[in-house]
């Protein structure tokens, strides 16, 4: 009798565990992702990639789905996140996109070779009036967020400094960006991705920025 070989063993029989695919496949895409860190040119930022140089996030007032209300800089110091502009009554890309954000989340954790508990992702919306902390919560728990994974308002007052950071027109007929931003420890913008981003480019970009400087996660200066 023919024996097939399952996903989950190589042609000699041993046993492979999933978490090796998905570990090597996150490297040879960090591994991409280093090279346009290095390759890429002053201005292509405006569209996609490497932000050069780096900009800070604005000063803005953000009401977390915790119902803590800072400023958005201090949700973001010391950790490495990703940041999806979103609202809670969108019907089409945001959904996908939190999606994807579960996969990013699932993608990471499987990638555990040392700690990442200083990566964050943020779902931001861009409708403070509808997204109370309660609805920003009942977001999060649609799409299965864990520890390390948490939404937020900008206060009224600061949507527009909001949208004039992080938005861009989208080729795909929506009317907020459909980009992921990846911003460093210290608050900084680093890399814009290009509209709905693969998890596992998300993922090894976060992995990536992680090593940069693995002081700063420590506390270190």
């Amino acid at each position: 009798m023919n024996h097939t070989k399952s996903s989950s063993e190589d042609f000699s029989g041993r046993c492979i565990r999933p978490e090796r695919f998905v570990t090597r496949r996150l490297i040879l895409i960090a591994l991409a992702a280093t090279l346009w860190l290095q390759l890429l040119p002053a201005g292509a930022h405006e569209k996609a990639g490497l932000v050069k140089p780096p900009i800070e996030v604005p000063n803005v007032t953000v009401v977390s789905a915790d119902g803590v209300r800072a400023p958005l800089r201090d949700l973001l110091r010391g950790r490495v996140t990703a940041i999806q502009l979103m609202f809670s009554k969108c019907k089409s890309i945001c959904p996908i996109e939190a999606a994807t954000l579960a996969r990013v989340q699932d993608a990471v954790a499987g990638a555990r070779d040392n700690s990442t508990d200083d990566i964050q992702l943020l779902s931001l919306s861009i409708d403070p009036v509808t997204d109370t902390p309660e609805v920003l919560k009942a977001w999060l728990e649609r799409f299965g967020a864990q520890r390390g994974w948490t939404a937020a308002s900008p206060a009224e007052a600061d949507l527009g400094r909001v949208r004039a950071f992080f938005d861009r027109p989208s080729a795909l007929g929506e009317d907020h960006s459909t980009a992921i931003y990846l911003i460093d420890r210290k608050g900084l913008l680093v890399w814009r991705t290009f509209e709905l981003p693969a998890p596992e480019e998300v993922a090894a970009l976060l992995l990536q920025i992680q090593k940069i400087d693995p002081a700063l996660a420590r506390g270190g200066t």
